[in-house]
């Protein structure tokens, strides 16, 4: 019996310990120890984040991000989605040549998506701050880019060379042809 009791105490033992560690592994948005590097470079990483995955060594928070522009260069710039459907600043990003992605759960090529449409990022959540697409093939490696806002885009002044004289002779033009009709309505008379 002395023996049952410490086989049966040494096994409820182990199951608590089992499920004790099993719930200090699993990192969430919540509890995740994002690097205040990160959180600088994103302040709305937290909010953002839908889940924590681990990809080889690092943690990664997911987040949604619309693309905007695909650059004739392979880079694609995306704009993260915030907690309220907002959209954040731009982020350009630069995934490998003919990379495939996930879109709306299916892979796609990057040239062949629509602007405007919703893919799956990975931020990393130490130091230094990344942020990678997700590749539809869960075996290619991340290619990470800094996490870094692009500037946004300002008109550009146009240049100040242009002269009055168009209008001078449009002017002229009118004149004329105002003159012509009076001399043609004097005639008439």
């Amino acid at each position: 019996m002395n023996k049952f009791f410490h086989v049966s105490a040494l096994t409820v033992l182990c199951a608590m310990g089992a499920i004790s560690a099993s719930h200090a592994q699993s990192v969430t948005c919540q509890n995740a120890k994002f690097d205040p590097a990160v959180l600088e470079r994103y302040p709305d990483l937290q909010r953002n984040c839908l889940d924590v995955v681990k990809r080889g060594s690092e943690d990664y928070a997911v987040v949604t991000a619309r693309l905007d522009r695909v650059n004739s260069n392979g880079s694609v710039v995306v704009r993260s989605k915030r907690a309220d459907g907002s959209y954040g600043e731009r982020r350009t990003l630069r995934p490998p040549d003919n990379m495939k992605v996930l879109a709306a759960g299916k892979p796609a090529d990057i040239r062949d998506l629509a602007l405007g449409q919703d893919l799956t990022a990975y931020v990393r959540v130490t130091a230094p701050a990344v942020m990678a697409l997700i590749p539809a093939d869960a075996n290619t490696p991340l290619q990470t880019t800094p996490l870094e806002a692009e500037p946004e885009p300002t008109a550009a002044a146009l240049p100040s060379t242009a002269s009055m004289v168009p209008v001078l002779g449009l002017v002229g033009s009118a004149l004329l042809l105002l003159g012509g009709i009076l001399t043609a309505i004097r005639r008439r008379r």
